[in-house]
């Protein structure tokens, strides 16, 4: 987040104070060390932890930039590796659905049904197929710079261009990440917030490919989190596992890398262990 805000974002923003506990939890900082721990040397994390930030109606201006003024913050995160660029690999379809989405809103793009479908089916079973026809449709890389303009992300792009249909090469940050999913609800249409964090929940065991989803955050968070989660091999001789959830008001962003000699299985228990120390910190609850 940046350090100055509009006036405009101050009265939609509502973030939590830096170091603050979380709901009878740790605070964001000792999740993010208990995940890195938990974790392990067999390859790289990158943790961040956030609060998903909320519309502010009630009140006056004055009132409401004061409110936000007191209440907002980064987060934390394990920098400078939450900072580090990583291959996307089926994050970027959060990016693509936010952007078709906000985009059909606005009258830009028609979105028949049947590519709606193709979104959720994108983000629930990360369909690659959906996303490489949607890829195609709808504009590439071109999807991935707005939303990183809207958002404000400044380590994300669009696969490099010589390989510019190879959607998963696109690069973010798990700030990014974590920036994106905590402004979700404030930046783009309630409407459309509300339809992908709903096709997050709805994630499925099994992807469409035929693998096992359940690793990171997916599976060791109580109730019924949010999540997408990405696997990729092998981009510069590594294998990239990610995983991010969204449950209440916490957003939790976990992006991996191992060399391509570690298999899917050690990566993945790593991966998991994280998660697994995120969620026994205690996660925040839905504002009220």
């Amino acid at each position: 987040m940046t350090a100055v805000l509009t006036v405009v974002h101050l009265l939609a923003l509502e973030g939590f104070r830096p170091g603050r506990a979380v709901a009878g939890g740790e605070p964001p900082a000792a999740l993010v060390a208990d995940a890195v721990e938990a974790y392990g040397a067999v390859g790289t994390l990158a943790v961040v932890v956030d609060r998903q930030q909320r519309r502010i109606t009630e009140g006056s201006v004055r009132a409401a930039e004061a409110r936000s003024l007191r209440w907002l913050a980064d987060g934390a995160g394990n920098s400078p590796v939450a900072d580090r660029a990583f291959p996307t690999a089926s994050m970027v379809k959060l990016f693509m659905a936010e952007d078709i989405l906000t985009r059909a809103r606005a009258g830009s793009i028609a979105l028949p049904a049947t590519d709606r479908d193709l979104l959720r089916e994108m983000i629930r079973r990360s369909d690659d197929p959906a996303a490489s026809a949607l890829w195609v449709r709808y504009g590439g890389g071109q999807m991935v710079r707005d939303v990183a303009e809207r958002y404000g992300l400044g380590g994300t792009g669009p696969p490099p261009a010589r390989i510019p249909g190879q959607w998963g090469q696109a690069v973010t940050t798990a700030q990014d990440l974590a920036r994106f999913l905590a402004r979700l609800p404030v930046i783009a249409h309630p409407e459309d917030a509300a339809a992908l964090l709903g096709w997050m929940r709805e994630a499925t065991p099994v992807a469409a490919d035929g693998f096992d989803q359940q690793f990171g955050l997916f599976g060791t968070l109580p109730g019924e989190p949010g999540v997408k989660q990405g696997w990729m091999c092998c981009v510069g001789g590594q294998r990239h596992l990610h995983s991010v959830a969204v449950l209440g008001s916490t957003v939790a962003v976990l992006l991996s890398e191992v060399p391509r000699s570690v298999g899917y299985d050690a990566a993945r228990a790593a991966l998991t262990a994280a998660g697994a120390a995120v969620a026994a910190g205690k996660t925040v609850p839905s504002h009220r």
